[in-house]
C-alpha cells in the first residue's frame, strides 16, 4: 500500500511544470499580448472612425433636408461672433439652456438627432476647448463644424457698395440678412461642407499646434486646419453629401471648398 502511493506522488511531481517551464510560458503569453493588443487598438480606431463617417453622413443629409426645405438656402454659419441666430446649423452655445443642440435646425426632422451625432468618437479632450471659451457662448463642445467664407464687398451700377456673401453658409447678424443657395456652389463633389477641425492641443489631432475649434463655422482661408486625428486625415462631408477622409493640406486648398472656384 505504502508503495502504491509513493509512485503516485512520484508520478504527480514528474507531470508538474519547472520554473523554466513556466516562465517561457509566461514569456510565450506576454509576446502574444504586445502583438495582439496594437492590432485591437487599430480596430478600434477604425470602428471610431467608421462612426465618425456615419455622423458626418447623417449631418451631411440633415443639412441636404434644411437646404431643401428653406428654398435651396444654407443655414447659418454659428459663430461665436454673430451671437445666437435661429437659423444657426448648430445650436452650441452652453450658456443657451432654451436651445440645446438636440433641438438644431438641421436634426429637427432626423430620427436620432442626438448630441453623439456632432462629435467624433476619437474627439475625447475637451481642456483646450473649455480654457480658450469666452464667458458669453461657453466652449464648442463639438467636432465638425461649416464651411463659411468671410463676407467680402460688391458695388452695385449706381456705385454703392454692398456686402456679399460667397458662402458656404448664411449670414445672419449685424442687421444683415445674407442667404447663400446650395445653386451657387460650383462643382458640390469637390468642395468640403463640413469638416472636422483641431480640438485638442493632442499631436496625433492637432500636429502643428494650431488653434482649436471654437466655434461651428470653419474657416479654410483663416486657416482653421482639419484634424489629423484619423492616420493622419480628417472626416470631411462633401456639398454633394458624400464622406470622404482628406488630409490638412487638402483643406488648406480653397479649391476644395470656396463655393465660386
Amino acid at each position: 500500500m505504502k508503495a502504491n502511493k509513493m509512485n503516485l506522488i512520484e508520478v504527480k511531481w514528474g507531470g508538474a511544470f519547472t520554473l523554466l517551464e513556466l516562465l517561457v510560458v509566461i514569456a510565450i503569453i506576454a509576446i502574444l499580448a504586445s502583438l495582439l493588443l496594437p492590432v485591437l487598438s487599430a480596430a478600434k480606431k477604425r470602428a471610431a472612425q467608421a462612426a465618425c463617417i456615419n455622423d458626418l453622413n447623417q449631418l451631411g443629409l440633415g443639412l441636404h433636408m434644411y437646404i431643401d426645405d428653406s428654398s435651396g438656402i444654407f443655414p447659418g454659419m454659428a459663430s461665436q461672433h454673430s451671437g445666437f441666430q435661429a437659423a444657426d446649423w448648430i445650436y452650441w452655445r452652453t450658456s443657451d439652456a432654451a436651445h440645446p443642440v438636440e433641438k438644431s435646425p438641421i436634426v429637427i426632422a432626423m430620427a436620432n438627432a442626438s448630441s453623439k451625432l456632432f462629435r467624433c468618437p476619437l474627439d475625447t479632450d475637451d481642456s483646450a476647448r473649455i480654457a480658450q471659451a469666452d464667458g458669453v457662448n461657453g466652449p464648442y463642445l463639438f467636432s465638425y463644424s461649416l464651411t463659411s467664407y468671410n463676407l467680402t464687398t460688391t458695388v452695385d451700377a449706381a456705385g454703392n457698395s454692398r456686402s456679399a456673401d460667397p458662402g458656404m453658409s448664411s449670414v445672419f447678424t449685424g442687421g444683415q440678412n445674407l442667404p447663400f443657395k446650395m445653386a451657387a456652389v460650383r462643382n458640390p463633389s469637390g468642395k468640403i461642407m463640413l469638416a472636422e477641425e483641431v480640438a485638442s492641443n493632442n499631436g496625433s489631432d492637432n500636429p502643428t499646434g494650431a488653434a482649436v475649434i471654437n466655434d461651428g463655422r470653419w474657416m479654410p482661408q483663416d486657416p482653421d486646419p482639419l484634424t489629423a486625428r484619423h492616420a493622419g486625415k480628417a472626416d470631411v462631408t462633401f456639398a454633394d453629401g458624400h464622406v470622404e477622409s482628406e488630409t490638412s493640406e487638402f483643406g488648406e486648398n480653397i479649391t476644395n471648398s470656396e463655393p465660386d472656384l
